[in-house]
């Protein structure tokens, strides 16, 4: 496991934005050196986490509002049209083939625009960062896991247990749940490949995915089983976890 430290930052940061930065420069580092790729049903997961219902609100403005600037204007000047020429005949106004062209292009851009804007602003950041610190628990192979779990332990690990008890902001708390699935996920790994017959070697070449999620009691599991003597990384996970909840 790589070891990392927080790095130094800009003292105008409070404590828990240092904290945040430092771990999303890990996941940055991975996008950037194209490591990090979500792939099939984590994506899948993540996209819905982004999607819904922002990008349902989004599309239903978009539409609107391009309707809406197409036919609006028209309307407006009939309506005026009509009420200021009565008993006279009313000229219907239309758009030369030109003007439809490009009112056309600007409308739909203006609209996207907006539609965009309001995906964004609709997007549950709350739900989106509980189903990415839900990722580790997933069946199957983890990609993200695989990638993120490490470093984010190693990092997790140098932060005094104080900090994820006094500070409650959503990113914070999910950066913190994401960590104790990461271990949850190793813990059920290690289990599966004692099932398997494996011996201490084997289980750090061999890896597996997971037929099924991970149990949401594996804690409890792994704790009764060893009595916190056979398995130091299981008393030490838990050790600093009954801290935090003190």
């Amino acid at each position: 496991m790589s070891s990392r430290r927080i790095p130094p930052f800009d003292n105008a940061l409070s404590e828990d934005e240092k904290v945040v930065q430092s771990f999303f420069s890990i996941l940055q580092s991975k996008i950037d050196s194209k490591i990090l790729k979500p792939q099939g049903k984590e994506r899948e997961i993540l996209s819905n986490a982004v999607l819904f219902p922002g990008a349902l609100i989004g599309t239903c403005v978009t539409v609107a509002t391009f309707v809406g600037l197409r036919k609006g204007p028209r309307h407006v000047m009939n309506y005026i049209a009509k009420k200021n020429m009565i008993g006279k005949p009313i000229p219907e106004y239309h758009e030369g083939p030109v003007l439809k062209v490009v009112g056309s292009i600007v409308d739909a851009a203006f609209a996207s625009i907006t539609g965009f804007a309001t995906w964004i602003l609709f997007v549950n950041k709350k739900k989106f960062l509980e189903t990415a610190a839900d990722i580790p628990l997933m069946e199957g192979h983890s990609h993200i896991s695989e990638t993120l779990c490490d470093d984010f332990m190693a990092l997790h690990g140098t932060i005094d247990n104080k900090f994820w008890k006094m500070h409650t902001d959503d990113t914070v708390v999910a950066i913190n749940a994401f960590v104790r699935n990461c271990e949850k996920r190793r813990m059920y790994q290690k289990k599966l490949k004692r099932e398997m017959g494996l011996n201490s070697e084997e289980m750090k070449i061999i890896d597996i995915d997971l037929p099924n999620k991970v149990p949401v009691d594996i804690l409890e599991q792994e704790k009764d089983r060893f009595e916190g003597t056979d398995w130091a990384s299981l008393e030490d996970f838990e050790e600093r976890f009954d801290d935090e909840k003190k």
